[in-house]
């Protein structure tokens, strides 16, 4: 039993197992000790298609990349960043790619590689369809996808798998339709983040929306950003076992309401209900000596299983009466054809003896003298009328002999069986008088039945108590509870030892990745931020210039696009510098110099980039910005993509 289980039995105040076993059912996993990262970088994206329109120009695209940092820069809309885009696309799965953009790329191919472990994506996109292929490994194991949804799935499983994420469940609450919502708790539904949601950690658009990271905050993404970046112990299981709380609770706010409208749909109340029983009870009473229902049934139900036990012999009997009965109709059959038989025998001798010492002087048929026919020169031996010579066959009295005994023997079989007959039609003629005995008994106990005013008073008084007892369980599962359930208080317990568990063990990181935000931050132009202070849960707390403190959403456009960019510079620096970096060391920057961020504040982000990049080994960082002369001045030149004035990128 894991010391987690222990702690949150104790705040429970239940046994190990059960508490184990409650976690388990709920799906809530421990999360003490994150998986190491995985180092995710692109090799080449390259891709080809034709343009139409205006600019009808072949699309041949080709750029290899290594760790580090790289720049595309052209002038706005010419396509850098598209580039960026692409890339995403392709380790996402889906994306944003503008539709002429996507009318005009046919075929990319994207060369990339996890821990070392080699992998290529190919889509190819003909008018409406989309196929392609993902092949992994020195062996290329590929995956085929055709359309976008495969596409999707195809790349969130491989993903999710080579970079060891696992899906993180959150609560994201509805609207309260009322006060009383709000005091109970309003209803809302489980989200799940998975690759779609942790593949914002991979880029940043710098377009103006309210998110610190990602491009929404809500439903928890901001938190599963943060753990792409820095790993927070404890956080997938305070978020699972808050998940679980919400959605037992808002099961149990489901029956409650549910049993508060049966309570109004129905017009009688639990006094009416009272008062009918009363008086049914009372017709009961007045029905005198009869008796109870439940009596004469429990006679009448032991008279019908005697009956039937006594009918299934019955019929047992007759079977083996009929089976005796046919096999004495059987033997006196092969005696009377064996007596027929041996008649035959004994007759056909005598009748040999007999005509075998007839001596004919003239044809028996036309008295035609024997002399006078054509064989009449024959010896004795022959037969002067048909001029044979019979054969001379002893008569075999053997034959005869043996169909005696046989006959015999069947004779005596015929008794017996004649006798099993007999006494098998006595065995019926005295089942069906038990039978019959039975019979009169069940017809007898079912006269002892209440009479019908009896029985309707009886059905009515069982009636009255169930739909009493139905009424008063509806009305105490609409009355809130008092108190937490068993699940709820583990569940309860469970979200509150992960809690303490993950702010001990996020506080000190939290706390530096804030101090160097906030060093970014002004570096980048924010000269009187005062304090910023980053929360497990997402929020970034801003005070500045000596004012009350404020949030992220609070701030001009310029100053979040800053304090985004520190946010994504210190998450790095920190994570990488304390041993606790998640990220997968692949930063898709798109326009760092958006906004009103002036020459001085984009040279800073690129340099830092450029400072983090070689502090942190495997980290690969692309960027694309419209100022062309600060990313050449920054960067080198062979990790530029340098499209120039009113040129396109591709």
């Amino acid at each position: 039993m894991s010391d987690f289980v222990q702690a949150v039995a104790q705040r429970a105040g239940f046994g190990d197992d059960q508490t184990a076993e409650i976690l388990a059912r709920h799906g809530v996993r421990e999360s003490g000790i994150l998986p190491r990262p995985r180092r995710l970088q692109v090799r080449r994206i390259a891709f080809t298609g034709q343009k139409t329109g205006t600019s009808a120009t072949p699309v041949d695209f080709t750029w290899d990349l290594g760790p580090g940092l790289w720049c595309v820069t052209a002038d706005n809309l010419r396509g850098k960043s598209s580039v960026l885009e692409v890339v995403w696309w392709c380790l996402r799965g889906s994306g944003r790619l503008q539709s002429d953009v996507l009318h005009w790329i046919h075929h990319v191919h994207l060369a990339a590689e996890i821990d070392g472990e080699p992998f290529t994506v190919s889509v190819d996109t003909t008018g409406e369809q989309l196929t392609g292929t993902l092949e992994v490994g020195a062996q290329s194991h590929r995956s085929t996808f055709t359309g976008e949804t495969e596409f999707a799935s195809v790349m969130g499983a491989f993903m999710m798998d080579r970079l060891g994420l696992e899906s993180l469940r959150g609560w994201r609450k509805d609207t309260a339709a009322s006060v009383g919502e709000k005091e109970e708790g309003a209803d809302g539904q489980m989200v799940v983040t998975s690759w779609p949601a942790y593949s914002h950690a991979l880029i940043c658009r710098n377009r103006e929306n309210d998110a610190l990271l990602g491009e929404t905050s809500g439903g928890g993404t901001m938190v599963s950003l943060l753990q792409m970046f820095v790993g927070l112990p404890w956080t997938t299981t305070r978020r699972d076992a808050a998940a679980a709380l919400n959605v037992l609770q808002q099961s149990m706010r489901g029956e409650r309401r549910r049993a508060q409208q049966d309570l109004q749909a129905r017009s009688a109340s639990l006094k009416e209900l009272k008062d009918q029983l009363a008086r049914a009870r009372q017709a009961v009473a007045q029905a005198g000596d009869a008796p109870s229902m439940e009596a004469a049934a429990e006679a009448m139900e032991q008279t019908a299983a005697r009956l039937a036990e006594l009918t299934a012999r019955h019929k047992d009997l007759v079977q083996r009466s009929d089976g005796a009965r046919k096999a004495e109709e059987e033997l006196h059959e092969t005696l009377v054809m064996d007596q027929a038989r041996l008649r035959d025998i004994r007759e056909t001798a005598a009748a040999q003896r007999f005509f075998g010492a007839l001596k004919p002087t003239c044809c028996p048929r036309c008295s035609t003298a024997l002399d006078q026919l054509p064989h009449a020169d024959l010896d004795d031996q022959h037969c002067r009328i048909c001029g044979s010579s019979p054969p001379e066959r002893p008569i075999d009295t053997s034959v005869t002999e043996e169909l005696a005994a046989s006959i015999d023997a069947l004779q005596a079989g015929h008794q017996q069986a004649k006798l099993a007959a007999q006494r098998a039609a006595a065995d019926v003629e005295a089942s069906e008088v038990r039978r019959e005995e039975a019979r009169a008994a069940f017809e007898a106990a079912q006269a002892t039945m209440p009479r019908e005013s009896v029985l309707r008073a009886q059905l009515e008084v069982a009636r009255l108590e169930g739909a009493l007892q139905e009424r008063q369980a509806a009305e105490r599962r609409a009355q809130p509870p008092h108190g937490l359930s068993e699940e709820e208080t583990v569940l309860d317990a469970a979200v509150k030892e992960a809690d303490r568990r993950a702010k001990a063990a996020s506080t000190t990181l939290l706390s530096n990745v804030s101090v160097e935000i906030r060093r970014l931050a002004v570096r980048l132009g924010m000269v009187e931020l005062q304090d910023v202070k980053l929360q497990a849960n997402g929020p970034l707390k801003i005070t500045k210039g000596g004012s009350a403190p404020t949030t992220f959403t609070a701030v001009t456009p310029g100053e979040q696009l800053r304090l985004r960019i520190a946010t994504l510079l210190a998450l790095l620096r920190v994570g990488n510098g304390s041993g606790v970096g998640r990220h997968p060391g692949l930063l898709l920057l798109d326009s760092a110099g958006a906004q009103e961020t002036t020459d001085v504040d984009l040279a800073e982000v690129l340099s830092q980039l450029r400072s983090i990049c070689e502090e942190s080994e495997g980290l690969q960082v692309i960027t694309a910005t419209a100022k062309r002369d600060v990313a050449i001045r920054v960067i080198p030149e062979n990790r530029l993509v340098v499209a120039g004035p009113g040129e396109a990128v591709w």
